[in-house]
């Protein structure tokens, strides 16, 4: 797992908030992303630390617009994949923001209605809260680790957003205003025949997610837009696992075969779960207000029951808080790590998203005078998990092309994971789902 760089890290999400680049060598961007204003607070100005991030919250309609982009997204995309598979539902959703903010007519009804909400402008809204709240959180950890004399804070949560413009078009002033200032994007304009174009966006990646994304990017010269998200995560258990209780065990796959791995162990006395038919759900928190959620299928049962029902996600990942039952719970967790790469237009069809895709009909025209569509959708993601922490990233890219015209409680869980299991992290300050997955063999990496 890659965190030795978590200083210079979170000093360049702040940086690339604020809207300047770190690359050098390259053609400046066209329109440099609007800067979060820096809060300039000392560590102990605590209520005013409050205030802004509360000035800041996400509305509660708009949380639960993400929690259900995330439980359709992740039936849609990790229903269809075989083995270990990790999806971001925010980055995609990011993205798609981003995109709804050029579209017209159909195609804008159906990403609205796909995203959970009826306004572009309340969507643009959310997303800029949510982003300032990744931003701020940041700085008053840096602050709180300069006041204090500790090491640079080991947790981070943070999103980028850029814009990749041919100049063979044109896009509206007024659309790349908008994700400049509500999705913080910058913009560049590129050639994308040149393999130079894929190189500095594969960069620009590396650049936002720590370099644990580091993509080739394999470009088509029919592209002339591409948008691009990130979302880079690192979380320090709370309670960290002792190494030397790291013991070789075995891993049952779902067909029978046994692998050896390394399992994670330790017990806590007074940790919370709930046991259902089918399922035990447990989680381990991390130290930068979030929470890695596990779901143990029942000894033969498929994780695909759950991938394939979105409400049966839903039912598991989010239980109601007097559902849980407080006790001791016995960990033993392997280590893992992996990546995923996901084609999505056809989970994105799927969800009832054609137009876009559609090289006649797309209605883009809040971008572009020229005629766009939808003509690639894809994700890369990647989840690490050892005794320190849990590191996940992702990048999502849409390129665009142009078209034609026109049970009883508990006292004791055991979360033994030596079977398929699934998991997801959960912001649980924003009650924001950032990854999604589920590990059918913990010893098979990318």
């Amino acid at each position: 797992m890659k965190r030795k760089r978590l200083m210079i890290g979170a000093a360049a999400a702040l940086l690339a908030a604020s809207g300047c680049s770190a690359q050098t060598g390259t053609a400046a961007a066209d329109m440099e992303a609007a800067a979060v204003e820096k809060a300039g607070l000392k560590a102990d100005e605590y209520e005013k630390w409050n205030e802004l991030l509360e000035e800041n919250r996400i509305s509660e309609e708009f949380q639960a617009s993400l929690e259900d982009f995330a439980f359709s997204s992740t039936e849609a995309v990790l229903s269809r994949e075989e083995g270990n598979a990790v999806f971001s539902p925010l980055s995609l959703y990011y993205a798609m923001g981003m995109l709804s903010m050029g579209a017209s007519g159909e195609t804008e009804e159906e990403l609205l209605a796909v995203l959970g909400t009826e306004e572009k402008e309340e969507l643009a809204e959310q997303c800029a809260k949510l982003y300032r709240t990744y931003v701020y959180t940041q700085e008053r950890e840096q602050a709180q680790a300069e006041e204090y004399g500790e090491g640079p804070a080991d947790s981070a949560v943070w999103l980028g957003d850029s814009l990749w413009i041919s100049k063979e078009i044109s896009l509206k002033p007024e659309y790349q205003e908008q994700c400049v200032e509500n999705f913080f994007a910058s913009s560049y304009h590129v050639d994308f025949t040149n393999p130079e174009t894929g190189k500095r966006m594969g960069q620009w990646i590396a650049d936002q997610t720590e370099g644990v994304l580091a993509p080739e990017m394999k470009l088509s010269p029919d592209m002339v837009l591409a948008l691009v998200n990130t979302l880079y995560f690192y979380g320090g258990w709370q309670d960290r696992f002792q190494e030397s209780l790291t013991e070789e065990d075995i891993f049952t796959r779902q067909d029978g075969s046994e692998v050896e791995t390394p399992f994670m162990n330790r017990t806590d006395p007074m940790g919370s779960f709930m046991k259902r038919d089918g399922w035990t759900l447990s989680g381990l928190g991390t130290n930068n207000g979030c929470e890695m959620i596990f779901a143990l299928p029942d000894e033969g049962t498929d994780p695909d029951e759950f991938l394939r029902d979105r409400e049966r996600l839903r039912e598991i990942f989010s239980p109601e808080e007097e559902e849980w039952t407080w006790g001791e719970v016995v960990w033993k967790v392997p280590r893992f790590s992996f990546g995923s790469s996901f084609d999505l237009k056809d989970p994105l069809e799927s969800m009832g998203l054609g137009n876009m895709f559609d090289s006649i009909s797309a209605d883009f025209s809040d971008m572009s005078e020229d005629p766009l569509y939808v003509d690639r959708a894809i994700q890369e993601a990647h989840i690490g998990v050892d005794e320190e922490g849990v590191e996940g990233a992702a990048y999502t890219m849409i390129a665009m092309a142009e078209g034609a015209a026109l049970a009883e409680e508990e006292e004791r869980a055991e979360m033994i994971l030596d079977r398929p299991f699934l998991f997801g992290i959960r912001d649980s300050r924003n009650d924001v789902w950032l990854f999604l997955g589920v590990c059918r063999d913990p010893s098979a990496e990318e």
